[in-house]
């Protein structure tokens, strides 16, 4: 009793082992953090099975574990006080949708977490299964193998101590199973001896032996190297992307399909542009932001930043906004005044792109689903646009008229062409804007160029192509603007939407969709503030200019941007840290260096394998309903001898082998002693008489066929 609770415990120690190498590299590889607390999971899994612990008990135990980790990694409350759980509750819920819609992307840390202790939950049953009750792990033990390999591969975690580990203790395992397999097994001091030492002397042999030197390329090279050729000699070759509202702007350019997702609605009395953030450098294939840790609070009323000077004519509206989905920034109109919301809400901007994060006064983020607004509404005046003094703020010069040292320098030329007939910056600003809707230029949203390595993406939009959506648009605007000293910035969000209807009070209803997603441009005033144009094909300022033509609603036309980012309760530190990662243009390029990135291929690569162990696992419920279907509409012929071959095989993997030595009707009256009837028997009858006597039965096929489909359901049941 004694040996075998020794035995045991070594199968329990191998499982927990095996899982800890398939955990330990999510900490290089991944931006999973905590790594340790899934390590104790596993080992709390495994003491609860050694100690024998009744199931009810034993899942009450791995359950309380698990919501007490996500508490403590997430939502920190305390936990006897259960608030975690209508947190939990919430989030579930608003996963619902996502799962339906296939949104997996736009899952929150925390689900996430929740569903990988789901799967891990799951993965220790099957070690568990197939170690300690089957006596094998050859299909575990390969696939950790390859999981290994090809981390160390293709990410920066190094597999050299893994495969050694699991060289030496996965074959000395395999030896033991495979001694505890064997019928006549008497001698297990001297097995485990000789398997000791055959494995430790083919680990030394190998540690000692003579190397060669790569024999292969390096396959991440190549293909990077080969992806990057392609892309050289076909800039069109780009992932489809999906219009929305997304962080990484480094790289633009490619086609995207609509996507008629809602993502907010709003009461409104105005057209205007929805504001999530602007952009300040231009790197000659997108755009980023300036370093800068500035933070500006507010409550309720914004006291912190202001868009335009007081000579500019103002009216004070309201908006109320209603997202579909909880969003961790605002959108919100030029000239926000006030935001008002149902929680304790503080409000951080960010200075460097002025995108706005609502938090609690711990500096997590909460995301808001509904929230009511004031804004100045501007009214601009052309004359007073056309005074306006050339900008002296050096501050504002030197950030907003930064361009890339390598811009073609027939892009300047042009600029200068543009507004040599132009005396004053508003002249300027108006000739660039119009240039666009008089000189060939065409909407586009599916033949739309990538610029090539050593191509600029502005100067391939000008002068070759022509063709573009509003990013081509409103980059080539600023980018001229700055050739000739203009300050000016990209600004991202959205369009008005469309009109729905009108609201009992007398506002307007507006649906916005992904499709509304929009780019534009800001131009930099003296004594006005900022200034927006639009130089896209298709629509209009929504803005006022007096002494000139009312502005007309804008007509939406679909627009690139990525998906949305999904709502995200952490601290706003992480939450700014990531979208400056994400709008990263080192991270991009490494991105686009192939089609599909590391990380696709390597979760890809773990849900295969969990999947094909899943499959396995419990191949003897579901491949017995594999072969009625396929017998179901089979007729003639060795229909029946095929049938009864396959029963034969079904039975043998659920447990019933035929003994040596056993005659077919000795096997059959087993069979039928097991599950309490005489139908293997009949079968076996009928079958004989093929074998032997060579009959055709096909018409006693079709009558016996419901016996053979019952004993294949008794064994998958």
């Amino acid at each position: 009793m004694e040996q075998s609770r020794i035995k045991t415990f070594a199968y329990y120690l191998f499982a927990f082992w095996l899982l800890w190498e398939w955990l330990a590299p999510l900490n290089v590889v991944s931006d999973t953090k905590n790594i340790q607390v899934f390590i104790v999971f596993v080992a709390f899994y495994f003491l609860l099975e050694l100690l024998r612990v009744p199931l009810w008990l034993s899942v009450c135990l791995k359950i309380g574990y698990l919501f007490y980790a996500l508490n403590d990694l997430f939502f920190h409350a305390p936990f006897l006080s259960f608030q975690w759980l209508f947190m939990f509750g919430e989030e579930a819920v608003y996963h619902l949708s996502l799962i339906r819609h296939f949104q997996w992307e736009d899952m929150t840390d925390r689900f996430r977490t929740f569903l990988f202790f789901l799967m891990l939950w799951m993965m220790c049953y099957l070690v568990q299964y197939w170690l300690v009750k089957q006596k094998r792990i050859w299909l575990f033990l390969v696939m950790t193998f390859i999981y290994v390999a090809v981390l160390d591969t293709f990410t920066p975690f190094s597999g050299t101590g893994a495969i050694v580990r699991l060289v030496g203790a996965g074959f000395f395992l395999l030896s033991w199973l495979h001694y505890e397999r064997l019928p006549a097994a008497k001698q297990p001091a001297k097995w485990l001896v000789m398997g000791a030492f055959a494995v430790g002397a083919a680990l030394l042999c190998g540690y000692a032996g003579p190397k060669l030197a790569p024999q292969w390329p390096d396959p991440v090279a190549f293909i990077k190297s080969y992806a990057a050729e392609d892309r050289e000699q076909d800039p069109n070759q780009f992932a489809v992307k999906k219009i929305g509202y997304g962080n990484n702007d480094s790289r633009l350019g490619g086609p995207f399909i609509a996507d008629n997702t809602v993502v907010f609605t709003a009461e409104d009395e105005e057209t205007h542009y929805w504001r999530v953030e602007t952009k300040d450098i231009y790197t000659g294939k997108g755009w980023d932001i300036s370093d800068s840790v500035q933070v500006k609070t507010f409550e309720q009323e914004n006291n912190v930043h202001q868009w335009f000077e007081n000579s500019v004519e103002k009216k004070q509206l309201a908006a109320h906004v209603r997202m579909v989905q909880p969003a961790s920034y605002l959108v919100y109109p030029e000239g926000l005044k006030t935001v008002h919301a149902s929680k304790d809400i503080v409000f951080r901007m960010e200075a460097a792109n002025e995108k706005i994060y609502p938090t609690d006064r711990e500096s997590y983020l909460v995301p808001l689903q509904e929230y009511e607004l004031t804004y100045e509404y501007p009214t601009f005046s052309i004359e007073k646009l056309k005074v306006s003094p050339p900008v002296t703020d050096e501050q504002i010069l030197k950030r907003y008229t930064q361009l890339p040292d390598h811009l073609p320098k027939r892009v300047q030329e042009l600029a200068q062409q543009i507004t040599k007939q132009a005396a004053t910056t508003y002249e300027k600003v108006k000739a660039i804007e119009q240039y666009f809707h008089l000189n060939g230029f065409a909407y586009e949203t599916k033949d739309v160029a990538v610029p090539s390595r050593n191509q600029d993406y502005v100067d391939q939009f000008l002068f070759e192509t022509k063709k573009g959506y509003c990013d081509n648009f409103s980059t080539a605007m600023i980018v001229l603007l700055r050739s000739i000293d203009i300050p000016a910035r990209w600004v991202k969000g959205y369009t008005s939407g469309q009109w729905v209807d009108e609201t009992d009070d007398g506002k307007d209803l507006y649906r916005v969709t992904n499709n509304n997603a929009h780019s534009w441009v800001e131009v930099y005033f003296s004594r006005i503030g900022w200034v927006p144009f639009e130089p896209t094909q298709g629509f209009n300022n929504p803005y006022e200019f007096t002494e000139a033509e009312s502005a007309v609603e804008s007509t939406p036309v679909p627009e690139q941007q990525q998906t949305q980012t999904a709502p995200n309760r952490t601290r706003l530190e992480e939450q700014l840290q990531q979208d400056r990662l994400s709008s990263s243009p080192q991270q991009n390029q490494e991105r686009l260096l192939s089609i599909v990135n590391w990380k696709s291929v390597l979760s890809l690569t773990v849900s295969l394998m969990v999947l094909t162990i899943l499959l396995y696992g419990t191949r003897r419920k579901w491949w017995p309903y594999i072969t009625l279907l396929q017998f179901k509409y089979r007729h003639g012929g060795d229909t029946f001898v095929k049938a009864y071959d396959a029963l034969l095989r079904h039975l043998k993997s659920s447990g019933l082998k035929r003994k040596e030595g056993q005659t077919l009707r000795q096997y059959a009256a087993y069979i039928d002693n097991w599950f309490g009837t005489n139908e293997m028997s009949q079968l076996t009858q009928l079958y004989e008489r093929v074998i032997y006597k060579n009959e055709i039965v096909d018409q006693q096929w079709e009558e016996v066929k419901e016996l053979w489909e019952n004993l294949i359901k008794r064994i998958a049941s």
